[in-house]
């Protein structure tokens, strides 16, 4: 019985846009086994996108509200769903995996589940995640690495980002805590990944896993990921973006998701391309070793840059201190423009995966 219900959940998460994708083993719902109890698994398989009251959802279930109102609270507060206060009552909905209840297991990560998310996305592959357009992520360049006579756009600056928002939360890296529980730590910082509300102030106040910051401590962040040599990245969309994540290829599962799984959607890379200055460069190899996407060659005596391989990040250029690295304009046939908003991106995402997420919503 109980295994029929994670099916079922499973079914359903993976007919939201960015999926859930099964395994032949039933890695999959493994991971849901530990994140849910049967009880819990049951409610949120029939749960919708858009919210419902306790009220609504109960008339839906055939449930009594009062208890039902108890359990959706504690499933929120174990990061299983999403709950927020509206004009019309408390509402409670499903979430995505990736991007949600993944994510929200972070207070809860023991080593067990960190064995087994990974097997899961192991056996994956990123397969039903990053192997249809659009892309989840995208690289967001270190904006002092861009050379100063191009036009950039306000999607392709994490500064911009951060000072559009109206408020701003700081968690811990769930990929890289999910490494480092398996046992496999890497060397970069862990407190790197910002959450932003583009339209409430206080957003994160009351939250458990994020930490409100200042938007002077998101800047901070920021310049303390560059420095550490993270690549920027964020959700693939022109306006909007929840967050700003700091990544390594090591940990992170987007990036992992082309460097290790060969999949071409994981993340796009950026609209620019790192490029020397031979006659400055001295053929130090800083830039080379900060490279996690080996881009860059300096065997020769003088940097080259191997721009298949870069993803335009501009990691690189900020260790150069003759100043013989920068970031320039891609050719305009490998420019990309993203969907204009989340909303787009679902759809687009939707379209490509061929699933119909209108009964969730």
């Amino acid at each position: 019985m109980a295994t029929n219900v994670y099916e079922r959940l499973a079914a359903r998460l993976n007919k939201i846009p960015l999926g859930f994708p099964p395994v032949e083993d039933g890695a999959h719902l493994r991971v849901l086994q530990w994140i849910f109890t049967p009880e819990e698994a049951e409610i949120a398989s029939q749960m919708k996108l858009r919210g419902e009251t306790a009220e609504e959802l109960a008339g839906r279930l055939g449930l009594q509200p009062g208890n039902l109102r108890e359990r959706l609270e504690a499933m929120a507060k174990k990061g299983q769903i999403r709950a927020w206060d509206s004009s019309t009552g408390r509402r409670y909905a499903l979430i995505v995996f990736i991007g949600g209840i993944w994510e929200n297991q972070l207070k809860r990560m023991d080593k067990k589940f960190a064995r087994l998310t990974e097997d899961y996305f192991n056996k994956c592959g990123g397969r039903g995640l990053f192997d249809a357009a659009p892309a989840l992520f995208k690289v967001i360049p270190i904006n002092r690495a861009i050379r100063p006579e191009l036009e950039v756009y306000p999607f392709e600056i994490a500064e911009a980002m951060i000072k559009g928002a109206k408020s701003w939360g700081l968690r811990d890296c769930m990929c890289k805590k999910q490494r480092q529980v398996s046992g496999e730590s890497c060397k970069y910082p862990t407190s790197v990944c910002i959450l932003l509300s583009q339209n409430k102030e206080h957003a994160f106040d009351n939250e458990t896993v994020t930490k409100p910051i200042t938007i002077e401590g998101a800047i901070a962040v920021l310049r303390k990921a560059e420095e550490a040599g993270l690549i920027h990245c964020s959700m693939n969309v022109q306006q909007g973006q929840p967050y700003i994540c700091n990544c390594c290829t090591c940990c992170c599962v987007m990036l992992r998701g082309v460097v290790k799984w060969n999949q071409p959607h994981a993340f796009l890379k950026s609209n620019f391309v790192a490029n020397v200055d031979e006659e400055s460069c001295i053929g130090c190899g800083k830039c080379e070793a900060r490279c996690q996407f080996h881009a860059l060659n300096t065997n020769d005596g003088t940097c080259k840059v191997d721009t298949g391989l870069c993803v335009g990040c501009g990691v690189c250029s900020i260790a150069c201190q003759e100043g013989a690295l920068g970031l320039v304009s891609r050719n305009p046939t490998e420019r990309t423009t993203p969907p204009a908003s989340r909303e787009d991106w679902m759809t687009q995402k939707a379209l490509s995966r061929g699933v119909d997420p209108s009964d969730l919503l």
